[in-house]
């Protein structure tokens, strides 16, 4: 194998290899933002339900184990402040998605750009 060849293989091995991570972290990206997405609903349906509670109503928050009464007003404020934060979150792991997915793209690309050059060259 020639120095030419070993380089070549070199360069096609840290391609796959930035493509497999790219591929990776752009399923990862992706997961989080379902999770961050589910959590956001969750704290928008409860606080939905409990808006239709009379202002009066004692209401408790799990906390681990057990159930700390809290009021109402509390409840509903920190749901909503929870829903503002996970659409933060997802805002920020899109553009995380969106770099990944660039770089998973632009891997391709490269690999494929590399393996056409070298098919050319081995037919010429």
């Amino acid at each position: 194998m020639s120095i030419n060849e070993q380089a070549l293989g070199k360069i096609v091995h840290d391609l796959q290899t930035k493509l497999q991570e790219a591929t990776r972290m752009v399923a990862s990206v992706q997961a989080q933002i379902q999770t961050r997405d589910r959590e956001k609903r969750l704290s928008e349906l409860t606080n939905k339900e409990l808006s239709a509670l009379a202002p009066d109503t004692i209401t408790y928050k799990s906390v681990g184990k057990m159930f700390i009464q809290e009021p109402l007003t509390d409840l509903t404020k920190e749901l909503s402040e929870r829903a503002s934060e996970m659409e933060k979150d997802m805002a920020a792991l899109d553009k995380k998605r969106v770099y990944w997915e660039r770089n998973k793209t632009e891997a391709q690309g490269n690999l494929q750009e590399l393996i056409r050059q070298i098919q050319q060259a081995q037919g010429a």
